[in-house]
């Protein structure tokens, strides 16, 4: 469950959005208030992912001013039971935060879309309000910035793609160089480090490193390939794997040896990196040699 520390920080740092809900407190005295309930929750759960309803705050200032009725997580889940297609479940708590008490909906919007489940309509009066409040079946609402509102085509659209998307991969590349001094020139050794840290597994990972101001490519016992002669003689190695680069793993490929000026402090170069499962990354990149 979220710690006191953690709401303390959220308050002090975080406006309301797509993953978070001020209230000043959760009244739940009719069918109309906990029809506004429902749908609060169904909103965010539609957002995906771990969102919160933090009540007892002020929404616009963040100023804690505490709730005036307690409840239960049974309470809460109750009013939720047969109301949500697919069934949901919250986790609620209560604490005291600088004198004031605070109550904490957690939503885990694991399976969306989720929908309104209930015979025909529910709800009805709103106390000190003069009109009523009414959800229908079949209704899917969702988390417009900081509003709650019944979802467009549009939405129901982004829901399945952030559902089915592609788990996507991230490398990222580090280098450790050793040097020794040639008669004019300096030889570099690098062993360069790859690590995933998307999503998923980073599928058929391709490696491409062009160099500027090397003056010859010496590859021994490696994996990367010499491609100068296929671009235009500049020096240039690629890398292409069979196997996965999987997550929070460092993966060497050394065996690359360049020979440079004996004056030079960095080798740049222009890197691009692929998977079958990730973004293209490409761009300038620097090798310190100090």
């Amino acid at each position: 469950m979220i710690t006191k520390a953690k709401i303390i920080r959220i308050i002090k740092e975080e406006d309301e959005g797509p993953e978070l809900d001020y209230k000043e407190d959760l009244v739940l005295e009719g069918d109309g208030d906990k029809a506004q309930f429902v749908k609060d929750v169904l909103a965010l759960a539609n957002s995906g992912g771990e969102t919160q309803i933090i009540t007892g705050v002020e929404d616009e200032a963040r100023k804690l001013i505490g709730i005036k009725t307690s409840h239960t997580p049974e309470q809460l889940n109750e009013i939720l039971k047969d109301r949500c297609d697919p069934p949901l479940r919250i986790e609620y708590l209560e604490k005291v935060i600088m004198g004031h008490k605070v109550g904490v909906i957690q939503i885990k919007g694991s399976n969306p879309p989720y929908v309104v489940a209930v015979h025909d309509k529910y709800g009805g009066p709103v106390p000190g309000s003069q009109k009523p409040f009414f959800i229908e079946r079949g209704t899917v609402f969702i988390r417009n910035f900081n509003m709650n509102e019944g979802a467009r085509r549009e939405d129901i659209d982004r829901i399945y793609e952030k559902r089915y998307a592609t788990p996507q991969a991230d490398l990222r590349m580090g280098c450790d160089i050793k040097k020794k001094a040639l008669d004019g020139l300096t030889e570099v050794t690098i062993d360069f480090i790859f690590k995933n840290e998307g999503e998923a597994p980073a599928t058929a990972p391709y490696v491409w490193v062009q160099f500027k101001d090397v003056r010859e490519i010496v590859l021994s016992g490696s994996q990367w390939v010499n491609v100068s002669s296929v671009n235009k003689n500049v020096p240039t190695i690629n890398l292409i794997l069979d196997t996965p680069i999987y997550l929070g793993i460092r993966m060497h490929y050394g065996g690359v040896v360049v020979k440079v000026s004996k004056d030079t402090n960095k080798i740049e170069a222009s890197v691009d990196i692929q998977a079958g499962n990730m973004h293209r990354k490409k761009g300038p990149y620097e090798i310190s040699l100090e």
